[in-house]
């Protein structure tokens, strides 16, 4: 509590939050409660970012008998291929228990943001939820008395940055234009050579206002201080 005052006394725009169970208990556990209402009361949205969790698989899955075959890691880039195929899964955890703890549902003002990690697996976590709210509502009876499906909760309060090599069109189409905001992580590897013109080529059709909600207004959204 005192670090989030401090921080909105230094003018900060977000505060960074570890993708993990804080202090051995869900992100929705009663404690973290007057946590989550400061920063809705402040209008500082939460951050996951790509260092929110380790960034590498665990050692046994990087064991395949081959010592000499090259890894990325360590040299150009900080993680390897395996690693980008679910470096997200901490983050996805960490907003699923969220949600469906009734966290979003209880601070509709909270917001908060997960960078750098991708977008990919958002429509199917959101699909994922939506099912898991209906499917145990009768023997989970805190899910019926959501007033909120978790698809719109997440549409109200989240956002979510694609990598420049993800077709950012499918995902708005498999789910909502207001959850995707640009950003790029060049000269990383992920980042691309040409983020722009790659996000500029698969919003082709999407039309001018997704592009504008993509470029800026999510953004907006998302860091309500900057622009009050």
């Amino acid at each position: 509590m005192a670090e989030i005052e401090h921080a909105a006394g230094l003018g900060l725009g977000a505060i960074w939050v570890a993708a993990a169970p804080p202090g051995g208990r869900s992100p929705g556990h009663v404690a973290h409660e007057p946590i989550w209402a400061l920063l809705a009361e402040r209008r500082l949205p939460f951050i996951l970012h790509v260092g929110s969790s380790p960034l590498s698989i665990e050692a046994p899955w990087m064991n395949d008998g081959r010592p000499d075959r090259r890894t990325a890691r360590g040299g150009a880039e900080v993680i390897g291929s395996k690693d980008l195929t679910v470096i997200h899964h901490a983050a996805q955890t960490f907003i699923s228990t969220l949600v469906l703890d009734g966290v979003l549902e209880r601070h509709p003002s909270l917001r908060g943001g997960v960078i750098e990690l991708g977008a990919g697996w958002v429509p199917d976590m959101i699909r994922r939820l939506d099912h898991a709210a209906e499917i145990w509502a009768r023997s989970e009876p805190h899910l019926a008395e959501m007033r909120r499906k978790p698809s719109q909760q997440i549409r109200d309060q989240l956002r979510f940055t694609p990598y420049p090599f993800e077709d950012v069109a499918a995902f708005i189409a498999e789910s909502d234009p207001a959850l995707y905001l640009f950003s790029s992580d060049y000269p990383h590897a992920e980042g691309g050579r040409d983020p722009i013109g790659r996000f500029e080529r698969a919003l082709a059709d999407a039309g001018e206002a997704a592009k504008a909600r993509f470029y800026a207004d999510n953004f907006r959204d998302l860091y309500p201080n900057a622009f009050a």
